[in-house]
């Protein structure tokens, strides 16, 4: 039975909400003082007639960001549903919200490096859309990764975001990897490669993806890595890599088996810039990403939802 009272708190109710009145108005037209319309209102709160729900995007679960910011002092972290749990899904899904993300941090004159090779980071390219931020450049972190079974030009990332972003691109004109240390030793010392780099270290944001070292890793695929090499960095506590250069764990670099060979700036460049974005998904990438985050590579996280969860579980 409906209750004359009942029927008051979800006539204010209704008022408040739903026809945005303000609560002098619904005063004035129910005969109330301003005092009461509030009182009503939470009570109306209090007996569940209204339920405030913060709505979050279907694509979002903005309550593990919350977690994953407080719990390992991130920035800000994003974490996505994609549609299916594929990993083509995931990567498309991450990839999409980091472009939102940057959408929203460009300002003027802002430098914004690149790792490019990954599919993830390519994703993120796509996505890209125009923003009022001017006076942009897009570099790369690290040389080319050109081999004939990789899909990702590099050189195609860095124009496409740059054309994208109505920024001015420079690209890292070397390969992201060589064959011997002796070789890289020789390539830095090139004046073109050199003011490249030298301007990657001066972005103030950084974009990469994050790899792992598994059978499934980018650079044992694209055979950088042997077999034997793949185990001596997974027995010596190799956990991920960023542009090829390895960390373990707890962050510390390590696997020097590739690192050595990578052209690209080096991990400790990442921890002085304003933004390091990473871009990493999956129970696969779980360990590389919090050896990422354990080593302060990444001040920003977009994730996704079974990476996420699993992060909080193993080291929250």
């Amino acid at each position: 039975m409906v209750t004359d009272e009942s029927r008051l708190l979800a006539k204010v109710a209704t008022l408040y909400y739903r026809s945005q009145l303000s609560q002098q108005d619904i005063a004035t037209r129910l005969g109330l003082s301003r005092q009461s319309v509030g009182r009503l209102l939470q009570r109306a709160r209090d007996q569940g007639i209204v339920r405030i729900e913060i709505g979050s995007p279907i694509s979002y679960d903005t309550e593990l960001e919350c977690t994953l910011e407080e719990t390992f002092g991130l920035l800000e972290a994003v974490v996505v549903r994609p549609h299916t749990d594929s990993e083509a899904s995931v990567k498309i899904a991450i990839g999409s919200a980091a472009a939102e993300f940057l959408g929203r941090r460009l300002q003027d004159g802002d430098i914004v490096g690149i790792a490019s090779g990954s599919t993830t980071v390519y994703e993120c390219a796509l996505n890209l859309k125009p923003t009022r931020a001017s006076h942009l450049r897009v570099v790369g972190l690290n040389g080319s990764v050109n081999r004939e079974n990789h899909m990702v030009f590099s050189e195609n990332v860095i124009h496409l975001a740059a054309r994208l972003l109505n920024a001015k691109p420079i690209v890292l004109t070397a390969p992201a990897f060589v064959d011997r240390s002796d070789i890289k030793a020789s390539l830095l010392t090139d004046s073109s490669i050199a003011a490249v780099l030298e301007l990657a270290r001066q972005a103030n944001i950084a974009i990469y993806g994050i790899g792992d070292f598994s059978p499934q890793s980018s650079p044992y695929l694209q055979g950088h890595l042997t077999s034997e090499m793949l185990h001596q960095i997974q027995a010596s506590g190799g956990v991920g890599e960023i542009a090829g250069n390895g960390y373990d764990l707890q962050g510390n670099p390590c696997s020097s088996e590739i690192s050595d060979r990578t052209i690209a700036i080096g991990l400790d460049h990442l921890r002085s810039k304003t933004l390091t974005v990473a871009l990493a998904g999956g129970a696969r990438k779980v360990h590389a990403i919090y050896g990422a985050i354990r080593g302060r590579y990444c001040n920003v996280l977009v994730t996704d939802e079974e990476a996420a969860r699993a992060l909080v579980h193993l080291y929250g």
